[in-house]
């Protein structure tokens, strides 16, 4: 009889579609339910077709006298589009479907819409999104609608559609902003005992007028994607054309934020990779090549891309802000540990001078987005002296000062710097998670639970203080793929009644409506926690990008130095050394960090710069003999420099001896070869000594750095050359022998000069045997001789140095000569001839004794 009864009523019911339930006294009452963890959601105009409302939980909760389990519900709930935002001149409207998953059929459906007590922080959201029994242990008491559904669900049948709606004036709600719990309940008959088949959960945000301090909301979209350009010009792949074709995600995300004309200039904030749009640029001009396994790949110019950039120079030229991440969007963080200042300084200027081309206007250089928001104080006071003032980060880096008071801090705050003070803007992370909920196209009961959840938080944001302003950022991920229409529905529906959207530059700081300073310094100071640092590129994998690029500026001050001017410009551009260098920065893109596109991508691009480096390092080499030979003191060496480039090279070859104080040379000779050219030098040497010398030849650029870190090329130089030490022992040995000789000749000469004048020698044929030889004359001639050396006190010191010297010994013959002439003298004195005689025999015995054989020869010939 009673099921009769409710079977009559629900006949009833399905009559009007709609329902108005008595509003319970108490349902305006906080429940007081919070955590300590957050959940951001944003305010959406009243009810979008197609959009569903968010299921906190799909298992079943304790409902009348029935309990069910979660494993035991056989009814799925989907939501198809709810009233976000209630009003009170609008009807409170659910539309969706029931779905079975069970085997069983279920029959006398009914779906029941409750509304339970109004939350008072994010915390109470969060919570009741985490944690299924939270969302159970509520109280609703407010019955909003019920729709009683007239076909049964039976397994492998459609699903049943159903519609319950009610006019929130019934309900007694305040007139205040509230976000109510709402629980939407499908009870039904399975094997004949009715109990809940499904639940599913949402929010009410409840707004009946504007506030008088919506929450201001500024929104920072990147544009970017992976580098796919090569050193050499080409692409790495063609997959940029799909992204940027009409559907493509380039172009959903460009579309959701492009004003038509004469529309109120956008208040979303671009941050567009500068590779990206170099690459476009050169898939719009065409034709360009693509390389694959085969070989390079043409490719036509692309329309696509062309309308892309029309589209991205339309948007600045509607007044919208952009500003250019670093060129390659580099690892600016883990560039600053790798201490590489220099090159983030060179990203951020190629970067703004690329996005500046492409747009026609300077992009704001004051704003800084890393990758994720991960920052550290060193990275911030870095890009503070490079001219950055505005840097978002992420909220986690920058936790409230004071958790314990109950509402959200204001996203921006300063920073104290070593350049100056800083503008940290704090992107809620939560914001960002539910406004990137969903992936997946076909599901959109998951879009419109993220897209509810997001509308929910951002009321709870501005309803934890009312009156009181407090800019929020929503700063959205680097790579973030929408579904179809779904950017432009997130963010074109921020406009609500307690919020508002706002340009990144004009965040205003906390104030209230009226714009006076409330409240300051509510956040801590800034953060870096290590699983911050874990998401960074490895510091060695920077170093090794940096050593790479080392060698390409070293080729670039050969090709193109200093003074050369356009040819030397021309050289460069025509060699690919900036090309080179930006692929080597956008090796250190963090699109290459873990989670990304990984690091074979990264290792494809320098790989490539490597080998062109090689090859234009091997094509300048040095040609030289393995060995020379120095005859003298002074030589040359011959040395050839090739180039087999096919570009001018400026060069300093250097030679450089081991042995510097016995090898001297000009170390240095500046040469510039044309291309495909050799010079050929002679290097003067001097040697200093005898020996083998190895010389190091070797190419520098002109500001004197090895052109290569391979070894230098060594010759061996060989030099016969007496050195200074062996020609000065040689010098000694002949200035001691040449003034030996000397004293020996003094000494003769004045040995000569003492004896008395001697006669003539005899006529050629005389005969000494002819003399007369009787002891008269040889006596007297005795006498003779031996008169001087009486008279003489040195006499016997004369012949003791004659007798050392030899003279007697060496020269019988001219004593024999003197005796002879000492004969005739006495002679002429009247000696008797028998002195005589035994004078001369005397003689002739001594010169046989004083030169043995030969003495008695030489006489022997005398006499003849």
């Amino acid at each position: 009889m009673i099921a009769l009864i409710l079977m009559s009523l629900a006949m009833l019911t399905l009559e009007t579609t709609s329902v108005r339930a008595q509003p319970d006294p108490a349902s305006t009452e906080s429940t007081g339910v919070s955590t300590a963890s957050t959940r951001v959601s944003t305010g959406l105009s009243p009810a979008r077709p197609g959009l569903s409302s968010p299921r906190l939980n799909r298992s079943s909760l304790v409902a009348s006298t029935t309990p069910a389990n979660a494993s035991e519900q056989p009814v799925r709930i989907d939501i198809d589009e709810f009233t976000q935002i209630g009003r009170p001149q609008s009807p409170l409207k659910v539309t969706g479907r029931l779905e079975l998953t069970g085997t069983v059929q279920v029959s006398n459906l009914e779906v029941r819409v409750d509304l339970g007590r109004s939350m008072s922080s994010r915390g109470d959201l969060a919570n009741l999104r985490a944690n299924a029994a939270a969302a159970a242990a509520l109280s609703y008491p407010t019955a909003v609608a019920s729709q009683p559904i007239a076909s049964p669900l039976v397994p492998g049948a459609l699903p049943a559609a159903f519609t319950a709606s009610a006019n929130p004036a019934g309900l007694n709600l305040p007139a205040a902003l509230k976000v109510y719990p709402v629980r939407i309940t499908a009870t039904g008959t399975v094997a004949g005992q009715r109990r809940i088949v499904g639940t599913t959960y949402t929010f009410l945000v409840w707004a009946p007028v504007d506030v008088t301090a919506p929450t201001p909301i500024s929104v920072v979209l990147p544009l970017a994607d992976v580098p796919r350009l090569r050193a050499d010009g080409r692409l790495t792949d063609d997959g940029l054309t799909d992204l940027v074709a009409p559907g493509g995600r380039l172009d959903r995300l460009l579309n959701a934020v492009v004003t038509a004309r004469g529309e109120q200039a956008p208040t979303v904030t671009l941050a567009v990779d500068p590779i990206l749009v170099q690459t476009l640029k050169i898939i719009a001009d065409g034709p360009y090549e693509v390389a694959t396994p085969s070989g390079p790949s043409p490719r036509r110019p692309s329309r696509d891309a062309a309308t892309f950039l029309a589209k991205l120079k339309a948007f600045a030229d509607a007044g919208g802000t952009i500003f250019a991440l670093p060129y390659g969007d580099v690892d600016v963080v883990a560039l600053t540990r790798a201490q590489e200042f220099h090159s983030i300084l060179v990203a951020l200027l190629t970067g703004q001078t690329v996005i500046a081309n492409a747009i026609g206007r300077t992009p704001d250089t004051t704003i800084a987005y890393p990758a994720g928001g991960f920052v550290d104080q060193t990275t911030l006071d870095l890009l503070r002296r490079m001219g950055v003032t505005t840097v978002v980060t992420d909220a986690r880096l920058l936790p409230p000062k004071d958790p314990d008071k109950g509402y959200t801090p204001a996203a921006s705050t300063t920073i104290a710097t070593s350049g100056g003070v800083t503008r940290a803007l704090a992107a809620d992370t939560e914001l960002a998670r539910l406004a990137t909920g969903t992936t997946t196209p076909t599901d959109r009961s998951t879009q419109a639970e993220s897209f509810h959840d997001l509308i929910a938080e951002l009321a709870m944001i501005t309803a934890e203080r009312p009156g009181l302003a407090r800019a929020q950022t929503l700063a959205l991920p680097r790579y973030w793929d929408p579904p179809a229409d779904w950017a432009q529905e997130v963010l074109g529906s921020l406009s609500t009644p307690f919020s508002r959207p706002v340009p990144l530059i004009g965040t205003p700081a906390v104030g209230t409506a009226a714009g006076s300073a409330a409240a300051s310094g509510e956040r801590g100071p800034l953060g870096y926690p290590d699983w911050a640092r874990a998401a960074e590129l490895p510091v060695t994998r920077m170093i090794a990008a940096e050593d790479l690029r080392n060698q390409v500026q070293a080729l670039k001050s050969v090709l193109c130095p200093q003074g050369s001017g356009s040819p030397g410009l021309r050289n460069c551009t025509a060699a690919g050394i900036d090309a080179m260098e930006n692929t080597l920065t956008a090796t250190e893109s963090v699109a290459w960090r873990m989670g990304a596109a990984g690091t074979d991508g990264a290792d494809t691009l320098s790989s490539g710069v490597a080998g062109a480096v090689r090859a234009l390092r091997e094509g300048i080499r040095v040609v030289a003999s393995r060995s020379v030979s120095l005859t003298s003191k002074h030589g040359r060496v011959p040395v050839t420099l090739e180039n087999n480039t096919t570009f001018t090279v400026n060069v300093v070859l250097s030679l450089a001896s081991t042995d510097h104080s016995r090898l001297r040379s000009a170390t240095r000779v500046v040469l510039i070869v044309p291309a495909l050219q050799k010079e050929q030098i002679e290097v003067d040497v001097d040697a200093e000594g005898a020996g083998t010398f190895p010389v190091d030849i070797q190419i520098l650029t002109p500001a004197g750095r090895p052109l290569s870190a391979g070894p230098p090329l060594r010759i061996l130089v060989k030099s016969t050359v007496f050195g200074v030490i062996a020609v000065a022992i040689t010098g000694g040995s002949l200035a001691v022998l040449v003034f030996a000789v000397a004293i020996r000749l003094v000494r003769r000469l004045r040995a000569l000069r003492r004896q008395p004048p001697a006669d003539p020698l005899p006529p050629q044929g005389a005969d000494i045997q002819d003399l007369p030889d009787s002891p008269d004359t040889l006596e007297c001639a005795r006498r003779t001789v031996a008169e001087p050396a009486s008279r003489d006190p040195r006499a016997e010191e004369h012949r003791a140095d004659a007798r050392r010297a030899g003279e007697y010994r060496r020269d019988g013959l001219e004593r024999l000569v003197r005796a002879t002439n000492a004969v005739r003298n006495t002679e002429r004195a009247g000696c008797p001839e028998g002195v005589r005689n035994e004078k001369v025999a005397g003689h002739r015995e001594t010169g046989s004794q004083g030169t043995g054989g030969q003495g008695t020869t030489r006489g022997q010939g005398a006499r003849r």
